[in-house]
């Protein structure tokens, strides 16, 4: 058969559209069909559009997130009904609203299943995959599956693990890959690494340091076999661990992407996220003194924020010299306890899927309206991001820092004109 994935396009500017990292979950499936023998195409729009006129396969699937859903369902209108499978995330957590525009959706993790769903040994509506207990046995992702994908000077993603214990209140993580922890040897993970004959790399897992015996032996094998320029996500708990630190460090590992999500304890303790603001501050202190790059990750709009809040956390990443800032809005993802609360209080005031990347307001936040903290964090990304920001980073040599810097402006400057026929954000 011929098969086409599809990843649908970021629904508007924002950092994954200038570092267009293809999900794996549709590379993972791709892989699998293929060495079953199936001829496979995969897309991800933000890097090559198919001509959907001239596309024709036996099967198309469409895996999304909450914020491309909606163009995923129009993917999915261009194409006959029994043609089409739907999966990833949003579906996963809407599986009755996905059904609406296919013959099938995959609920959960696919790998098991994909292969029945496609061979028609599998013909249920809602199809529920199984957590894959040995992720060990899963091929390594076939990057050469993914059209105009240029391996040489892409990032590639890595995954090493699925689960997580903490079931923060805003994330859906849980929701799809479970509570339990599961983790790929450091033997199969050191491999796949060895077979990608480039250093450019990304630990997409969300906490890379989760099982430390299990970190520590991955550490010694990239170390030895001089992997030299990665990245990965980490809680700031990792810092309380110098010698990890110090391994990462002597593993290659450049940047670390932290979830501190806030300077507002109340809101750390809503959140669910059992740290501090003491906690972040070390981990900091700890990850720079290791020359770790930081991209610090924080979530705004919280019922304990209000405008103070949002222009604190600014000044809290210049004081602690974050290298690269992200601040999300609140976003009451389906499935997540967030969602349930603000529904149940009838503050959610829009269920247009497209606005729910993170950057956009959908709910009636408690101490400022909607409006002031779509404005404020506008103003405030661009006061971190500003162009005088990126000369004095040049000046003092920061190269790395100060590209990003630019391309911080250069989102912002995409956002505000994608947004400026709603005259309510204007700024």
């Amino acid at each position: 058969m011929k098969i086409v994935l599809i990843e649908p396009r970021a629904s508007e500017a924002n950092v994954y559209s200038k570092i267009p990292m293809p999900l794996l979950g549709p590379i993972y499936l791709g892989t699998i069909l293929k060495n079953r023998g199936h001829t496979v195409e995969i897309y991800k729009e933000d890097v090559s559009m198919p001509d959907y006129a001239k596309l024709d396969a036996d099967l198309i699937g469409i895996s999304i997130l909450t914020s491309t859903a909606r163009r995923g369902y129009e993917i999915a209108g261009k194409f006959p009904r029994e043609k089409v499978i739907i999966g990833g995330i949003h579906a996963s957590l809407l599986p009755q609203e996905a059904a609406q525009f296919c013959r099938q959706v995959i609920i959960g993790e696919a790998e098991d299943s994909i292969v029945d769903v496609v061979e028609g040994r599998n013909a249920q509506r809602f199809v529920y995959g199984q957590a894959v207990e040995n992720l060990d046995r899963l091929p390594y992702p076939d990057f050469s599956l993914l059209k105009g994908f240029k391996y040489s000077s892409a990032i590639i993603p890595v995954s090493t693990s699925r689960g997580c214990p903490f079931d923060c209140s805003f994330c859906s993580v849980t929701k799809i890959f479970g509570r339990k922890y599961r983790f790929r040897s450091a033997e199969n993970v050191m491999q796949e690494l060895e077979s990608r004959k480039t250093n450019a790399l990304f630990f997409c897992d969300d906490n890379f340091a989760a099982h430390p015996k299990r970190t520590y032996a991955l550490l010694k094998f990239m170390q030895l076999n001089k992997i030299r320029n990665w990245a990965c996500q980490v809680r700031c708990d990792a810092a309380k661990d110098g010698s990890l630190l110090d391994k990462m460090t002597a593993a290659g590992c450049k940047v670390v992407c932290v979830g501190f999500e806030s300077i507002n304890s109340r809101s750390l303790e809503a959140y669910e996220k059992k740290q501090s603001v003491g906690d972040i501050i070390n981990s900091i202190q700890s990850f720079h003194k290791r020359r770790l790059k930081i991209h610090g990750m924080f979530v705004l709009g919280g019922d304990n924020d209000d405008r103070k809040t949002i222009w604190e956390t600014v000044r809290f990443a210049r004081r602690q010299k974050i290298d690269t800032l992200q601040m999300c809005v609140l976003t009451p993802f389906p499935g997540t306890k967030v969602y349930a609360d603000l529904e149940r209080e009838g503050r959610i005031f829009t269920k247009d899927w497209s606005l729910y990347d993170g950057q956009h307001i959908v709910f009636r936040p408690k101490l400022l309206s909607a409006r002031e903290l779509q404005v404020n964090l506008l103003r405030a990304y661009s006061k971190f991001y500003a162009l005088s920001r990126s000369l004095s980073l040049f000046l003092r040599l920061h190269f790395r820092n100060a590209l990003l810097n630019l391309m911080g402006c250069s989102v912002i400057r995409e956002w505000k004109r994608a947004n400026c026929k709603m005259a309510w954000l204007r700024v």
